[in-house]
């Protein structure tokens, strides 16, 4: 039972872009970028700050939308 839920958490999480429940960090796309695989997910710094660009599996706003209201 709780491996089925930290399952989904981790999946909804991720998909959903829910920066708490996310597995997607700053060391895991350097590790992608090192292994030359999907080198357009690479951080950028602006300024202090380090971007992470979405992953094609994140949801856009409105899909969240559209997900989390499927009625309509």
């Amino acid at each position: 039972m709780h491996v089925e839920k930290n399952v989904y958490d981790s999946l909804i999480g991720t998909l959903l872009n829910i920066q708490r429940k996310i597995k997607d960090k700053v060391n895991d796309r350097l590790d992608l970028v090192e292994m030359k695989i999907q080198e357009d997910l690479t951080p950028m710094e602006v300024g202090k700050h380090t971007y992470l660009a979405p992953a094609c599996y994140t949801m856009s706003k409105q899909e969240k939308w559209v997900w989390l209201n499927p009625s309509a």
